[in-house]
């Protein structure tokens, strides 16, 4: 079995198997990027896009007009709601050529870029998808040092997911200028690029050292309960320390030290006159 195909029955079983919204967007980092995406949703009118919409949540929350979702996984698609002016469809995020070029006003990709063996065929799609003048948002993981790649299976294991790729997953991460480059050679013009969740730099310091601590010695007993209970404490305590930091106001002394944090996000717009595709040709 070939990656793409073993990848597409992995998020297949992910979709059916894992609450990923209901996990990630309880920890620290997941309330920070779902804040910062859904402040720009909030200021958005217009047809939408969500690629890699998942089990909907985004898109759910975003009124400013028609909503299309397209996710690899057809059992995530399953579990979102219905709504109206909300239309679902399976479909691969390296191929989005099914819709019509120049379809929406607005495109959102959070958190999809990072699985893509292919990243240049999601900034095609997305340039072609895009009316002109339309805007783009973007977010990935960020790295430093080497960039990660595949990935053992982690929490994932605990609801009995599976892959049949031998090094795991794949799940990389992309720096801003990273972004910028891809999107530039597309035709799309760049309004903003940064990095995102820097409160987690320091709110997650203490707990990182006793979550490693932790699975060092699992390694013993290798034990999933204690796997969970230590992520668990590992997310609580991030959260405690980020909460007491801003009620008492010493987070804006720790941001001083953050370079940057630890997601990267672009915000594109397609030019009024474009070609579409011309740079693939």
């Amino acid at each position: 079995m070939d990656a793409k195909t073993a990848l597409k029955s992995f998020y297949q079983e992910v979709g059916e198997k894992y609450p990923e919204e209901e996990q990630v967007y309880t920890t620290l980092r997941g309330r920070l990027r779902r804040r910062f995406v859904l402040a720009h949703l909030a200021r958005w009118q217009g047809s939408l896009l969500d690629i890699g919409c998942n089990r909907g949540m985004y898109i759910m929350a975003y009124s400013g007009g028609t909503r299309f979702g397209v996710d690899l996984s057809l059992s995530a698609l399953k579990h979102a709601p219905a709504g109206h002016g909300l239309h679902l469809v399976q479909g691969d995020a390296e191929r989005l050529d099914f819709f019509k070029p120049a379809s929406f006003q607005h495109v959102l990709c959070s958190e999809v870029l990072e699985h893509c063996l292919h990243p240049q065929a999601l900034f095609a799609g997305m340039a072609q998808a895009l009316k002109p003048g339309g805007i783009a948002l973007l977010t990935t993981p960020n790295y430093r040092g080497e960039r990660p790649q595949w990935i053992d299976l982690g929490v994932l294991q605990e609801y009995d997911v599976t892959c049949d790729c031998q090094e795991g997953y794949f799940h990389t991460a992309y720096r801003p200028e990273e972004l910028a480059a891809m999107a530039v050679a597309c035709g799309l013009d760049v309004l903003e690029s940064g990095t995102l969740e820097k409160e987690v730099k320091y709110a997650a310091k203490i707990p990182a050292a006793i979550l490693l601590a932790v699975r060092a010695l699992n390694r013993v007993f290798r034990s999933r309960r204690l796997n969970h209970y230590n992520e668990s404490l590992f997310n609580w305590l991030t959260l405690a320390i980020y909460h007491i930091c801003h009620w008492t106001g010493l987070d804006r002394v720790l941001l001083w030290f953050v370079k940057e944090g630890v997601r990267s996000y672009i915000i594109m717009t397609k030019p009024l006159s474009i070609e579409i595709g011309k740079e693939h040709r």
